[in-house]
Formats: structure tokens, C-alpha cells, sequence
């Protein structure tokens, strides 16, 4: 349950400093695009630390006492993937919605 409540609040904090950004930063660009881009803060800061855990796995497989362990890593890796750009749409997108509006006050 803190898991769960824990991944809530990081994107809720993502996303509204990224629509804080978006509406800051671009304040002439138009009210979507700073959604999309607020919306899509968490899943796209996902897929890169996927991608740097990954690599980092492959570095370091080279050093593993047991041979088949690493691919086992980058699987459970990638299912931790799925849940962070499912819950990084579930919450973001309504969350991007309402931090923009309210900013472009």
C-alpha cells in the first residue's frame, strides 16, 4: 500500500512541476500541448531509467557468479516499466489537465 501511495504522489509531483514548467516556461504555447507535455513527464522519465538500469545490468553482467541471472533483472525490469507508463497515464493525464488550468491563471 505505501508502494501504491508513494507512486501516486511522485507523479502527481512530477507532473505538476512539469505543467508548472510547460506553462512557465512556454506560456504562449497552447493549453494541450502543455498537458501532453506535462502528461508525459513520468512515462518518458521511465523509459530512460529503464533504459540506464538496463545498460547498467549489462555492464555489470560480465561480474555476476551465475550465468542466465541477468536477463531474469531486465525482465522483472520491464514489468516495472509497464506499471510506471500505465500509472504515469492514470494519473498523469488528470493531473496535467488540472495543474495546467490552474496555472494559466
Amino acid at each position: 500500500m505505501i508502494y501504491i501511495a508513494g507512486s501516486i504522489l511522485t507523479i502527481v509531483g512530477l507532473t505538476a512541476g512539469a505543467s508548472w514548467l510547460a506553462t512557465s516556461r512556454w506560456p504562449e504555447r497552447s493549453q494541450r500541448w502543455q498537458v501532453t507535455l506535462a502528461a508525459l513527464c513520468v512515462p518518458l522519465l521511465s523509459v530512460l531509467l529503464f533504459g540506464l538500469a538496463v545498460v547498467v545490468t549489462l555492464v555489470g553482467a560480465a561480474d555476476m557468479p551465475e550465468r542466465g541471472t541477468v536477463g531474469m533483472v531486465i525482465f522483472s525490469m520491464a514489468f516495472f516499466l509497464f506499471y510506471a507508463i500505465v500509472a504515469g497515464l492514470a494519473v498523469g493525464i488528470p493531473t496535467a489537465m488540472v495543474a495546467v488550468r490552474m496555472m494559466r491563471r
